[in-house]
């Protein structure tokens, strides 16, 4: 935190400034978040079940909820009730919050009400909808409450103080007016956005619904999720799949970070050691070309290169030499694909990864190396105590930021697998780009809910990861 008098950066629990002894106010934190988490918690609800069959055979099926698509416009009212309620908390008007998420209280009130008369019948019970909206409305509204109080108090002091020479004291359309010329240049941009990031996650609500190709979609709540995670007897078939799928992207990502992380860091001090200039850059030219092919070129490559075939040049190879006496199929095989998956993930982004151990060693001072050769260190010793300390923080930080992209995995071994070893290839990506286009009469609904779980353990990860990337940076990676 930087003083408002002197501009000089403030320990963190300091209470006086060093520099000109100012007293130090700390920052209004604001409690909105809290409005905001109840408003998604109530935005959440909005696609669970009303009401449900109670038979243990038939649970979850029939379901109906504010999603069923006989009355589509209360549940449309509804979410964009709680959008708006998301939006004044962001802005600072929590005052009108207050407003749109009552009223977003109401028109579930009057759904349910809609709901029950429609298809209440004996062996029904009721969802999970109510609770979740009940309590994510309770929230929102005790947030919103806080957040104009605590705004109030913050407003008060800072009028009792007379500190009018900052702009956070004027109100958000008054900062609107006075950069309207950048708002202007970005409005072209936000509409992009909208239409092409914001619009299509829409189609997110077929994640609840029976979507087969050629009908008509048909609300079933959270049927999908249960079929994914075996919760119900008729659905362990699906829960195979789909398990296997999720522990192979987990594993198949997890172990290529550690081992491309791992390779560009060696071949980074290996480059750093060496002291002919001209071959030095020649190394990093060849290491850094493969990043720069398609991923269809390069299983190209290594298809032909590993095929069992005549034309096979490993396999040729390894026979002509007297290692093996029969070809290995090196991406045919279970026992052998991943280690082959690896090894081209290595080949092929290593040497990209390399560029940013690069230049965190091109900024180690000289004079720390010449101390301690004069000290008796020899390279060894150099590299331990001088070279990995300034690659730590680089590591740990490459690291993080990858870790947050794990469940993106797809054209890599989309290129790369066959159906003979979808066992320990097929990830979740794989897993719906199938469902979706190799079977006959696709559920679109069930696929849209895989993405959709991916989706959720993305996010989960990213803010994961972000918060690490506070401890270790000082700043997150959003």
């Amino acid at each position: 935190m930087l003083c408002k008098t002197c501009n000089t950066e403030i320990p963190k629990k300091a209470t006086r400034c060093p520099e000109c002894g100012a007293a130090v106010v700390k920052p209004h934190r604001n409690i909105y978040p809290i409005a905001i988490a109840g408003a998604v918690i109530s935005f959440v609800g909005g696609f669970f079940p009303a009401i449900q069959n109670s038979d243990a055979s038939k649970k979850f099926t029939p379901a109906y909820g504010f999603m069923n698509y006989e009355q589509p416009a209360l549940w449309y009212l509804f979410m964009l009730l709680l959008v708006a309620s998301v939006i004044l908390c962001a802005v600072k008007l929590e005052k009108f919050s207050i407003i749109t998420t009552v009223l977003a209280g109401v028109v579930y009130a009057i759904t349910y009400n809609n709901i029950c008369s429609l298809h209440g019948a004996p062996g029904m019970e009721n969802g999970l909808a109510g609770i979740i909206v009940i309590v994510g409305t309770i929230v929102a509204v005790i947030g919103c409450f806080l957040d104009v109080n605590k705004n109030a108090a913050e407003r008060k002091r800072k009028n009792g103080e007379l500190d009018y020479q900052y702009t956070g004291n004027k109100t958000i359309w008054q900062r609107i007016y006075i950069y309207r010329g950048f708002y202007l240049m970005f409005l072209p941009v936000l509409i992009f956005v909208l239409i092409f990031n914001y619009l299509p996650m829409a189609g997110l609500r077929y994640a609840f619904t029976d979507f087969i190709s050629g009908q008509e979609p048909t609300y079933v709540g959270i049927k999908h999720f249960v079929d994914m995670f075996g919760l119900s007897p008729l659905s362990k078939l699906s829960n195979k799949h789909f398990m296997a799928a999720f522990k192979n992207t987990l594993v198949l990502s997890i172990i290529k970070l550690f081992l491309n992380t791992f390779m560009a860091v060696i071949i980074s001090l290996l480059l750093n050691e060496m002291r002919q200039i001209h071959f030095k850059k020649t190394v990093q030219t060849i290491i850094y070309l493969p990043h720069f092919m398609s991923w269809v070129v390069v299983a190209s490559i290594f298809k032909m290169m590993l095929s069992a075939s005549d034309s096979g040049m490993v396999n040729q190879l390894l026979m002509n030499i007297g290692l093996i006496e029969k070809p290995i199929e090196f991406l045919t095989s279970e026992s052998t694909w991943r280690g082959v998956y690896y090894m081209v993930n290595i080949w092929k982004d290593t040497g990209w990864g390399t560029i940013l151990f690069l230049a965190t060693l091109s900024g180690i001072s000289p004079d720390l190396y010449e101390a301690a050769q004069i000290d008796g260190a020899n390279r060894f010793n150099r590299m331990r105590y001088i070279t990995m300390p300034a690659l730590a923080n680089t590591i740990i930080t490459v690291f993080i930021l990858n870790l947050a992209k794990v469940m993106n995995l797809f054209e890599s071994v989309f290129v790369m697998y066959n159906p003979s070893v979808y066992d320990v290839s097929d990830v979740l990506q794989t897993y719906i780009y199938r469902q979706s286009f190799s079977s006959g009469a696709a559920n679109y609904g069930y696929t849209t809910a895989v993405g959709l779980f991916r989706s959720l353990v993305g996010c989960a990860l990213v803010l994961i990861c972000n918060k690490a990337s506070k401890k270790v940076r000082g700043r997150g990676i959003v």
